[in-house]
């Protein structure tokens, strides 16, 4: 079954979309495009306005100001119906007193297809989502991942460009969450339909997208590929939100062949340069990833430094030590069943040239 659109390029551009809720202002002055067949995921904490702007999107809400322009056609002032685009929603919103086909047939039936088309449609649907059998079946009588495949069915078989999908793993359990993660994608590829998914797991973003798009206060603070979320954040809020990233004070001492020389007291180290730009000896912040780190008995450069152990986390195949350096507590990895380190002994920290990216403050990117 494709249900992919014909043609390339922008399927939905939000030009300067804004919403309040009161004195709150929810969405602020937002501006992005989403490409045909796009998984572009959301990412952010509670609050932060992500599942207002899919609201905005599909017209459960009304935008205060801005445009919603989707397929070239602008929809900012139609009704939800007259919108190509269906939600996915966490708690999934099945009739219980329907069966799992009249679940399905419901938004086709609203729009009086015929009968034969209808019962087409859903089985091709139940087949999609691996569900063919289930038909007479209701969702009382289904687990949580069966109930989320019935809801997704509902929402592609009326052919819709976009697929907006909130939060709809939440409610799952972790392996299953993981596994739903893989099906998820590999259906969007299949479909070609264009998804954009709301989450605040930044795993689940990072495994699934084309583009994330980190959020905070209603604003999009970086938008790119997942390594470009992960390896090259902008701002301090970024490297902290998405994955676990050291954010280490140091003194800019000027650029060098490819990149900037920061000084951590003694020692000195060459880092990418970022996004903003500085002056000598201004004070600035380098993301550095844990498992960039190596950790030693003993100095190995120049660039080595020194901190004594304090913490030690034993998470499956990982240990995660936390090094005061100076007053500066560092999170470094170690791989593998090494025991050989204590609480309290005396480390050496070293990165490789170029692993560590200097951030803008958070508020550099309001």
């Amino acid at each position: 079954m494709d249900m992919a659109s014909t043609g390339s390029g922008e399927i939905l551009q939000v030009v300067g979309l804004s919403k309040s809720f009161g004195d709150t202002n929810v969405i602020r002055d937002l501006s992005f495009t989403v490409n045909r067949g796009e998984f572009l995921t959301v990412l952010g904490s509670s609050g932060c306005g992500k599942t207002t702007l899919l609201r905005l999107i599909s017209g459960l809400e009304e935008a205060d100001g801005g445009k919603i322009i989707l397929d070239g056609c602008d929809v900012t002032e139609k009704e939800p119906n007259l919108r190509p685009v269906n939600t996915v929603f966490q708690n999934y919103a099945l009739f219980p007193h329907l069966n799992v086909f009249d679940n399905i047939a419901y938004p086709l039936k609203i729009k009086k297809l015929p009968k034969d088309e209808i019962k087409n449609r859903v089985f091709e649907a139940l087949d999609l989502v691996q569900m063919s059998g289930y038909e007479r079946r209701y969702p009382a009588s289904l687990s949580g991942g069966q109930r989320q495949r019935i809801a997704i069915a509902r929402a592609v078989v009326s052919h819709p460009e976009i697929l907006l999908l909130d939060e709809p793993l939440g409610a799952l359990d972790l392996n299953l969450r993981r596994a739903m993660q893989t099906e998820l994608k590999n259906l969007q590829k299949q479909l070609g339909i264009t998804f954009i998914y709301i989450t605040h797991d930044q795993e689940e973003a990072l495994n699934m997208s084309d583009r994330v798009a980190v959020m905070k206060d209603g604003r999009f603070i970086q938008l790119g590929t997942p390594e470009d979320i992960y390896d090259r954040p902008d701002y301090a809020y970024v490297a902290r939100f998405v994955g676990e990233a050291n954010l280490l004070p140091g003194v800019y001492a000027g650029e060098t062949d490819g990149g900037a020389l920061v000084k951590f007291g003694d020692a000195t180290l060459r880092v990418r340069q970022g996004k903003m730009p500085h002056n000598l000896c201004d004070l600035v912040h380098v993301a550095l990833r844990g498992e960039k780190i190596t950790v030693s008995d003993k100095a190995t450069d120049e660039g080595s430094v020194c901190g004594t152990v304090e913490e030690l986390n034993f998470a499956g195949g990982v240990m995660r030590l936390t090094v005061n350096s100076d007053g500066v507590r560092i999170t470094a990895m170690r791989y593998g069943l090494d025991t050989s380190i204590r609480v309290g002994e005396q480390v050496w920290l070293t990165a490789p040239d170029l692993s560590g990216i200097i951030c803008g403050n958070d508020e550099d990117g309001k």
